[in-house]
C-alpha cells in the first residue's frame, strides 16, 4: 500500500490554509515538538541542498529525518531516517494508524505526507530533521514543524496557479518562511527578493557568507567558503553543477547556525558524501545519458547553460507535464540547439505528446524527434541530457532497475 492510494481515486484538493496540518498536529499529541528541524524552501535548489545538510549532520552522528518532495521512483523515499527510505512494512503501518486523522481533517495528499513524516521521525527519536518545502511558503504543511533554521535557496517562475504570475508575487508568497528570531538564510538576494527590508535574523549570500568554486570535467569544487570567522576550503562536492557550490554554502551556513563544534573533517565529508538523484546525475558515460529533474523555466536556463558550457554537443530530450510552462521552456532549450528529442511519458498529468512536438516546430527547430517512449531513449546512441519533468526522470531511473 502507498499512501497515494488513498488519494488515486479522487481529486486532490488544495485550499490554502494551515488549519488542518495544525489541528491533525495537535490531535496526535503534537509531535513535531519532539525533534529539532530545519526547513529549506525556494524555486531551485531545495533538494540538494536539504542533501548537503543532511549528509554533513549525519555525518556529525546526529540521527537525521529528511522528508523530500516529490520523490522519483518510489514514495518511500519521502520518508528518509539516516539516509534511508521508510521500510515497506512501516509505512504500511503508518497509513493504517493515521488514516482515520488524514480523512477527519480532511487532510491533502502532501498533507498527509508531512503528517507521516512528522509522527514517524518523531516515533523514531530523531534527533534533527531537514524538511524540504513542497510549494511556496504562507500556507505550506512543513511550516508545522517549527524549525530553528529557514533557508530560502532562491526565487523564480513556478507554481504559477497557486502562488501567483509574476516573480514578485512568488517572492511574497515564499518569504512568509521567514520567522522572527530565528536565522532566515536567502541564497540569492537579487530581485525580487532585494526589495524586501533586510533585518537582523537574515543572513545573506554575498553579504553575511561568501563562496566560491569551480568544474573540472566531471567534478566540482567548493574552491573557499567564508562565514564571520570560519573558512572552509579545498571540498570536492558529491554533486556536480556550479550552483551546487552556492548550495553547499546554504548547507554549510545552515549547520552552522544550528549545531556548534563541527570539526572541518566532518563538514567537508558531509559535502563530497552528499548525493541526491535526478539532478545533473550521470547515468551513463559512453555515450553520457545525463538526467535533471528541472521543470520550469528558471531552472532549465540554469541547467541547460551550464550543461552546454561543459558539453556543447549534447542533444536534449525533453517533455513535461500540463500545469509547467513548457512553452517558456522550450524557448529556451531553442536558444541552445536546433534539434530536439520529445518523449512521452505515463503520467496523468503528462502534457499531449503530439502537442508538444507541434509547439517544438512551430518554434523552428529543424530537427524534432518524437520517442513514443522513454525506453526509446537507451536506443540513442548520442550524448544527451534529459530534462523538464520529475516524473519523465522517475520513468528513466525505473528503466535502469531493471
Amino acid at each position: 500500500m502507498r499512501l497515494w492510494d488513498l488519494y488515486r481515486d479522487k481529486q486532490d484538493f488544495i485550499k490554502p490554509s494551515l488549519e488542518r496540518i495544525r489541528k491533525a498536529c495537535e490531535y496526535i499529541g503534537k509531535p513535531h515538538r519532539n525533534f529539532r528541524s530545519i526547513l529549506v524552501g525556494g524555486t531551485n535548489g531545495k533538494g540538494s541542498t536539504c542533501a548537503f545538510i543532511e549528509r554533513i549532520l549525519r555525518e556529525a552522528g546526529y540521527k537525521t529525518g529528511w522528508f523530500v518532495s516529490p520523490h522519483l521512483l518510489d514514495e518511500r523515499e519521502r520518508w528518509r531516517i539516516r539516509g534511508e527510505s521508510i521500510p515497506e512494512e512501516v509505512l504500511h503501518y503508518y497509513i493504517r494508524d493515521l488514516r482515520s486523522v488524514f480523512e477527519k481533517f480532511n487532510l491533502t495528499y502532501f498533507e498527509s505526507c508531512t503528517l507521516l513524516a512528522i509522527k514517524y521521525f518523531s516515533d523514531e527519536h530523531i534527533d534533527i530533521g531537514v524538511f524540504e518545502v513542497g510549494m511556496g511558503g504562507r500556507w505550506d504543511a512543513t511550516k508545522m514543524v517549527e524549525p530553528e533554521v529557514v533557508v530560502l535557496t532562491n526565487v523564480g517562475r513556478d507554481h504559477t496557479k497557486w502562488l501567483g504570475d509574476t516573480v514578485e508575487e512568488i517572492a511574497k508568497d515564499k518569504m512568509n518562511l521567514y520567522i522572527k528570531g530565528k536565522p532566515f538564510i536567502i541564497g540569492e538576494f537579487r530581485y525580487p527578493l532585494s526589495t524586501f527590508n533586510i533585518c537582523k535574523d537574515f543572513i545573506v549570500g554575498g553579504y553575511d557568507f561568501f563562496c566560491k568554486g569551480y568544474i573540472k570535467d566531471s567534478i566540482t569544487v567548493l574552491e573557499e567558503y567564508c562565514y564571520k570567522d570560519y573558512i572552509l576550503d579545498s571540498v570536492k562536492l558529491g554533486m556536480w553543477g556550479k550552483w551546487q557550490i552556492t548550495n553547499a554554502s546554504l548547507a554549510l551556513t545552515s549547520v552552522l547556525n544550528m549545531v556548534d563544534g563541527l570539526s572541518a573533517d566532518i563538514l567537508k565529508a558531509g559535502l563530497t558524501n552528499a548525493r541526491i538523484e535526478g539532478r545533473l546525475e550521470i547515468v551513463r558515460e559512453k555515450p553520457l545519458i545525463m538526467l535533471d529533474c528541472a521543470h520550469n523555466p528558471h531552472a532549465i536556463s540554469r541547467v541547460i547553460k551550464e550543461v552546454f558550457k561543459y558539453f556543447p554537443s549534447i542533444n536534449i530530450v525533453f517533455s513535461s507535464l500540463k500545469d509547467k510552462e513548457w512553452r517558456e521552456s522550450l524557448k529556451i532549450i531553442r536558444n541552445y540547439t536546433d534539434s530536439i528529442f520529445i518523449v512521452n511519458i505515463n503520467h496523468p498529468r503528462a502534457e499531449d505528446f503530439d502537442k508538444l512536438g507541434k509547439e517544438a516546430k512551430s518554434l523552428e527547430f529543424k530537427n524534432v524527434f518524437m520517442l513514443e517512449s522513454v525506453s526509446d531513449i537507451f536506443k540513442l546512441n548520442i550524448d544527451i541530457l534529459v530534462i523538464g519533468s520529475i516524473y519523465l526522470i522517475g520513468e528513466v531511473k525505473g528503466m535502469l532497475k531493471f
